[in-house]
C-alpha cells in the first residue's frame, strides 16, 4: 500500500549563551488515502499462558479461555492465524500442523474448541512463546503481523538474557500487545516486551474484563494497512543524538533501538501502521561547546519517514545572548516532560509502598494526581482513585488495596491510558483573537507569552 507521511517538529529553536541541548517533538502521521479497504489480510498469534499459576483463582484460565475465543470470532475471513499454549515451552495449540490457519468460520470454530481445552500446567517462558510466534509469522512477510500476549507470572522458566535475545530477534518482525492478569506478573518483562516490539502494555485488575479488552486490541490491529514503517534520525557533524523516545501512544525509551545507518544517521523500526495513525517521539540532541553563532538558525539534526523523501524536517536551533525564558518552552515537550514526571511518580510510590514506607507513598501518589489532573489524564486520575483518597491537598491510602489495582495503576503511563496528543496549556476561549508581534508582525496563538516566531516577550521586553 502506498501511504503520504506527514511530520512535524514542535519546538522552541532559542538558546541561550552556553545552552547545548536541543529537546523537540515530532508528529509522525500517515495519511489516510481511502486505501483502507484494499487491505491485504494480515496475520494473529495468540500467546496465552497456560503455566500452573493460572489455575489460581479458577476465573483467571477461564477469563483467557474466553478473550482468546472472542479475539478468534473477531478474525475476518482469509486472515491467517494461530493459537500457542504458553507454558515452559511454546506449544502450538492450533492448528494442528504447524503454520497459520485461514480464518473461515470451521478454522474459527475448531480455534475456539481447541481453547476451551486449556489447562493451567507448566511454567513460564515467554521468550519460547515468541519464538514460536516469529517462526508462524516468517511465512508472511509482507503483511500486518500481530500478537497479543497474555501472562499472569513472570518467566521463572528462562532466563532474562534469553528473553533478550529472542526480542532482539523478534523486533521488527511483528508487533506485539502485552497483557497481565491478576497480581503476580512483572511490569518490568511486560513492558520490555511492549517496547521492543513496539505494543501496548496494560493489565486488567478484574478478570472479567479481559474479553473487552481483547475485543478493543483485535479491533485496533483490524484498522493496520502499513505492515512495517521505520524512522531515519540524522545529526550534523557537531551534534549527536542523546536520546529519542516514543511518548504517544506508547512511552518508551528507544535509544537502544536504534541501528546506525552510517554519516551519523540512525534508522528506528515503527512497526505496522493504521491509515491516518498519528505518533509522537521526543528526541534530544547535543551540539557542540564551539562558540556558536548568534542570530541565524543552526540545523542540528532532521527526520524523515524512511523511503518517504518528502516528509524530512529538520531540528534547530538559534542561539541568542539573551536568556530565554523557562514559558518559552514548547507546550508539546513540556506535556511530555509532565508525563514522565508523572511515569517517576508512580513508580516510586510502588516502590516505596512495597517497602513498607507508605507515608512517602501517599507523598508520590499525590505528586501523580497533580500532575494527571493538570494534563488532564482522566483515565489515570481514575485508576488512581482506586488507590487513594484526595481531600483538598490530602492524600490518603484507601484500606484494602490489591496488588492487581497497583499493578494497573502502574502501567498506566507506559501506554498513555486516556491520554491524547494535545497541547498541555488550555485552550484559548473561542472568541479570542491572534497576538500580533510588534517586532516581527507574526501571528502569535491568543494566551501566548513570547512570540513563536522571534522570541520577543509579547506585550514588553526581550526574551
Amino acid at each position: 500500500m502506498n501511504t503520504g507521511w506527514d511530520v512535524e517538529v514542535h519546538q522552541n529553536r532559542y538558546l541561550g549563551e552556553g545552552d547545548t541541548e536541543m529537546q523537540a517533538v515530532v508528529t509522525v502521521s500517515a495519511r489516510d488515502d481511502g486505501q483502507a479497504e484494499s487491505r491485504a489480510p494480515g496475520a494473529e498469534v495468540l500467546l496465552v499462558d497456560c503455566s500452573t499459576s493460572m489455575r489460581y483463582p479458577p476465573t483467571k484460565i477461564a477469563a483467557a479461555r474466553r478473550a482468546a475465543a472472542a479475539a478468534i470470532g473477531a478474525l475476518p475471513d482469509g486472515t491467517g492465524f494461530a493459537v500457542v499454549r504458553g507454558t515452559e515451552r511454546g506449544d502450538l495449540a492450533y492448528p494442528a500442523e504447524f503454520g497459520l490457519a485461514i480464518a473461515s468460520d470451521e478454522t474459527r470454530a475448531a480455534a475456539v474448541a481447541a481453547v476451551e481445552r486449556f489447562v493451567a500446567v507448566g511454567g513460564t517462558a515467554m521468550g519460547a512463546w515468541l519464538k514460536c510466534a516469529r517462526k508462524l509469522f516468517a511465512a508472511v512477510p509482507d503483511t500486518v503481523r500481530h500478537a497479543i500476549l497474555l501472562t499472569d507470572g513472570n518467566n521463572q522458566s528462562q532466563s532474562a538474557e534469553a528473553l533478550r535475545r529472542e526480542l532482539d530477534a523478534c523486533e521488527g518482525q511483528f508487533v506485539c500487545d502485552a497483557r497481565g492478569i491478576g497480581d503476580g506478573w512483572e511490569r518490568s518483562e511486560l513492558v520490555e516486551i511492549g517496547r521492543v516490539l513496539r505494543g501496548s502494555v496494560d493489565s486488567v485488575v478484574r478478570d472479567e474484563d479481559l474479553v473487552a479488552d481483547f475485543r478493543e486490541l483485535m479491533a485496533a490491529t483490524l484498522a493496520k494497512v502499513i505492515p512495517a514503517a521505520r524512522l531515519r534520525i540524522g545529526v550534523t557533524e557537531q551534534t549527536t543524538l542523546r536520546f529519542v523516545k516514543q511518548v504517544w501512544p506508547n512511552e518508551y525509551d528507544l535509544t537502544s533501538r536504534c541501528v546506525p545507518d552510517g554519516d551519523g544517521r540512525v534508522v528506528l523500526s515503527l512497526g505496522s501502521w493504521s491509515a491516518g495513525e498519528t505518533r509522537e517521539f521526543q528526541l534530544a540532541v547535543q551540539a557542540s561547546a564551539d562558540p556558536p553563532e548568534y542570530g541565524s538558525d543552526r540545523m542540528l539534526a532532521w527526520v524523515e519517514v524512511d523511503g518517504a523523501a518528502d516528509s524530512a524536517v529538520p531540528v534547530l536551533a538559534h542561539w541568542t545572548r539573551d536568556p530565554v525564558a523557562p514559558t518559552l518552552v514548547d507546550p508539546k515537550v513540556r506535556r511530555y516532560t509532565m508525563h514522565a514526571e508523572l511515569s517517576e511518580a508512580l513508580v516510586s510510590a510502588d516502590e516505596a509502598y512495597a517497602a513498607g514506607d507508605h507515608a512517602r507513598a501517599a507523598r508520590e501518589w499525590g505528586q501523580a494526581v497533580e500532575i494527571a489532573s493538570r494534563t488532564g489524564n482522566k483515565e489515570v486520575l481514575r485508576r488512581l482513585s482506586r488507590v487513594v483518597d484526595t481531600d483538598g491537598e490530602n492524600v490518603q491510602l484507601r484500606p484494602e488495596v490489591t496488588r492487581s489495582e497497583l499493578l494497573n495503576l502502574l502501567v498506566s503511563t507506559v501506554s498513555n491510558v486516556g491520554d491524547e496528543p494535545r497541547d498541555a496549556r488550555p485552550a484559548p476561549p473561542p472568541d479570542a483573537k491572534p497576538v500580533h508581534c510588534s517586532d516581527c508582525q507574526e501571528p502569535n496563538p491568543p494566551d501566548a507569552q513570547f512570540c513563536e516566531g522571534c522570541g520577543t516577550r509579547l506585550g514588553g521586553g526581550p526574551a
